[in-house]
């Protein structure tokens, strides 16, 4: 209770009130002096719409591309885990916990980017790339790199690749992929 009239008194002397006047009501709810001051309205310190955007702008979180200038798509955007998967994405071995199995996820995140922003398609078929995609971005780095070429190197900068691109097919589709 004390606490309670020493936290209260700066409040009583802002409102011309003497604490002495005020000590029947401090037994009832000690805060009732203060009660006020949660109803009154937050003071706007000049902040203009402009500085509000800025606010905006920094918070958010997902980066964005260096091109914006992509065409808004046709189809309905149908997010990516709602999809049929193809076996071979389903399957045990692409799974693993392998260097293969990992470089082959990445390539196909990358595979899936590009098949939506080269169809247009924001549709489960779009979003659903063909894996001979995946072995033909292996065979190349085969054929460039020779047998053991780095898949943990291979895998991370096709993932790289992979979300550059994510920022313009979600914006070409108007959501999340």
């Amino acid at each position: 209770m004390t606490l309670a009239a020493v936290i209260s008194l700066p409040v009583w002397q802002a409102q011309g009130q003497d604490p002495a006047q005020q000590q029947g009501s401090t037994t009832e709810n000690p805060f009732a002096a203060l009660d006020h001051l949660a109803d009154e309205a937050t003071p706007n310190f000049g902040a203009s719409d402009q500085a509000a955007g800025r606010d905006q702008d920094f918070l958010r979180l997902s980066p964005k591309s260096e091109t914006q200038d992509v065409p808004k798509a046709l189809t309905e955007n149908l997010p990516y885990s709602s999809c049929d998967k193809l076996p071979v994405v389903e399957s045990a071995a692409f799974k693993a916990a392998s260097p293969d199995a990992y470089a082959r996820r990445m390539f196909y995140v990358y595979a899936q980017m590009r098949r939506v922003l080269d169809t247009g398609d924001c549709t489960c078929k779009g979003k659903t790339a063909p894996f001979a995609a995946v072995e033909a971005i292996e065979a190349e780095l085969q054929s460039t790199e020779g047998v053991d070429w780095n898949r943990h190197a291979a895998g991370r900068d096709y993932i790289s690749r992979a979300r550059k691109l994510r920022a313009d097919v979600e914006a070409m589709c108007g959501g999340t992929f």
